[in-house]
């Protein structure tokens, strides 16, 4: 393999690096930006369900609590002490209670502490206590109502006491709640496998068994019984802790779930997006073959053609070469705007099929569907000007608006004409006649002269293009406020090889080939300096043949 051929290969294989890397890097940039985001969604979509999932069962447990102080205070206001000091009536009314309640036993205690009645499984162990000095029967006759915390006691059976006293405060109905039936309230929510649910209280003791069988607290898990409003949400290792206080304070309820184990539907997105990563990898590196393949072939065909002509020739062969780069590049785009105008179509369709509803964005969904579709139709302005500039020039004659021509050569220099801050002002008689002259060869000489006047002007200025006609000929007029033309230039202007600019950025042929289309079209070009400053160009073609 020869050092040309070396050359070529190692160009195309720069060609398909870059414009692979062109297509992946954008697609990993938004794909990686996307998969945070839809993790961080995901996790604030996990804390609002625990929250709400904390929130309701705090209020079940509440209200089951609250009913149980209730059916209490029902009795203790219905029956006086000598009604249900009575044994035979306090297990009339137990039976009666116990069948749709959680209730394991009733004491019926004076104000003197003294156990009054009993009824429930341990009669005779009970018999005779007195609870006067025990902290909840102080509690009961200053507040009217007492809940206390879970414990085992002498029955080494954890359950806890719900105690209320009389208006009049003559005695205190307690009674024995089966705490089963109260863990389960707290175990049916939804925690996943790694998840857990209790109770402590202040002294971090477990008021109701642990569904992970923990009996303590870890000590990083130490900072939850901090006392704090509402409901509180941290991170602790991999795991989401929801808080919240209850029972004035006496009782932390705490919701504990591995985030991991909730974001199932973000792994098969995840998953899901990694295959359309690979695919479009190998999409793409194919596209990269061949766009940079069908490139380098071109521009090898076009070396070898250069080579066996002039310098002049070779000049304006790098010209057709351009074009046909250009007219390639376009075609190529041009393809995938349809396939983006039509999956754009078919998306709003979708989405207009869609019930609101269950579609929160749907209308910014929409609005970034006229967006595509906007911006495609630019881009297929562009491609489509491109192919119009890049046909072979030829003495094909067609009836012409000239207007439209300039129109369409000044969009080809607007953006370098804008990033100089030239302002390019036209002002076109829109009643011109149609004329019979090749549109692409004069096109050409226009994109020269406005390319030579941001070339003189460098930075900041005005370039006027104004369009006129009478019966015989028509008139383009081009001026610029840069420096004009000197006299010695003047002479020889129009002179192959000639030019002004510094070596290797001109190469003296532009306006000589201007000269010589002109001359072929029928007309004339003509160059001067205004009185204010600055070069005129004048096109003349004549009206001969007009529509």
């Amino acid at each position: 393999m020869n050092k040309k051929a070396r050359y070529y290969v190692r160009l195309q294989q720069i060609l398909t690096s870059a414009f692979f890397i062109l297509i992946i890097v954008p697609t990993l940039i938004i794909t990686g930006v996307t998969a945070s985001s839809s993790r961080n969604e995901a996790i604030e979509k996990i804390k609002i369900s625990e929250t709400l999932m904390i929130e309701h069962r705090k209020d079940v447990i509440n209200r089951y609590l609250r009913r149980q102080e209730e059916l209490l205070a029902v009795l203790v206001g219905l029956y006086p002490l000598d009604y249900l000091g009575n044994q035979k009536n306090l297990d009339t009314v137990f039976t009666a209670v116990s069948k749709n309640a959680d209730i394991v036993d009733l004491h019926v205690i004076n104000a003197s502490g003294e156990q009054f009645a009993y009824v429930g499984p341990y009669r005779n162990s009970l018999a005779g206590k007195n609870y006067k000095d025990a902290p909840w029967f102080q509690e009961v006759l200053i507040s009217g109502r007492h809940i206390s915390d879970v414990f085992k006691g002498y029955r080494d059976i954890p359950h806890f006491v719900v105690a209320v006293t009389d208006p009049l405060k003559e005695y205190v109905l307690r009674a024995t709640i089966n705490s089963e039936i109260f863990n389960s309230l707290l175990h049916n929510a939804q925690i996943g496998p790694s998840g857990d649910a209790f109770i402590l209280n202040p002294a971090a003791e477990f008021q109701t068994p642990s569904l992970q069988g923990v009996n303590k607290l870890r000590p990083s898990e130490k900072t939850l019984l901090e006392h704090h409003e509402g409901t509180s949400l941290v991170m602790i290792d991999s795991f989401l802790y929801a808080t919240t206080w209850m029972k004035d304070g006496q009782w932390l309820l705490v919701i504990k779930s591995r985030i991991e184990d909730s974001l199932g539907s973000y792994y098969e997105n995840r998953n899901r997006n990694l295959v359309i990563i690979a695919v479009t990898s190998l999409v793409a590196l194919v596209a990269a073959v061949l766009i940079s393949h069908f490139m380098v072939v071109i521009m090898e065909k076009g070396d070898r053609e250069r080579a066996n002509l002039n310098q002049q020739m070779v000049q304006m062969e790098k010209m057709a070469t351009v074009g046909r780069l250009a007219a390639g590049i376009a075609h190529e785009i041009n393809n995938p705007l349809q396939l983006i105008t039509s999956q754009a179509g078919w998306i709003q369709e979708l989405l207009e099929e869609e019930e609101p509803e269950q579609s929160k964005n749907r209308n910014e969904y929409l609005d970034a569907v006229k967006k595509i579709k906007h911006h495609v139709h630019r881009a297929g302005t562009v491609t489509h000007r491109l192919l119009g500039f890049s046909k072979k020039m030829s003495s094909k004659n067609t009836m012409v608006n000239v207007n439209e021509v300039i129109e369409e050569t000044m969009s080809f220099v607007e953006n370098e004409a804008r990033n100089n801050s030239i302002e390019i002002q036209s002002k076109l008689d829109p009643s011109l006649p149609l004329i019979l002259t090749d549109s692409s060869q004069l096109q050409q000489v226009i994109l020269n002269i406005l390319n030579n006047a941001i070339d003189a002007m460098i930075q900041n200025g005005i370039i006027e293009v104004v369009t006129r006609a009478d019966k015989k000929n028509l008139y383009m007029q081009f001026s610029d406020s840069g420096p004009g033309i000197t006299e010695e230039v003047m002479k020889h202007i129009f002179d192959p090889f000639f030019t002004t600019k510094a070596p290797g950025k001109g190469t003296g042929l532009g306006l000589s080939i201007c000269y010589d289309i002109m001359r072929k079209l029928g007309g004339q070009i003509e160059v001067g300096n205004r009185k204010e400053g600055g070069a005129v160009f004048v096109l003349t073609l004549p009206v001969t043949g007009t529509a």
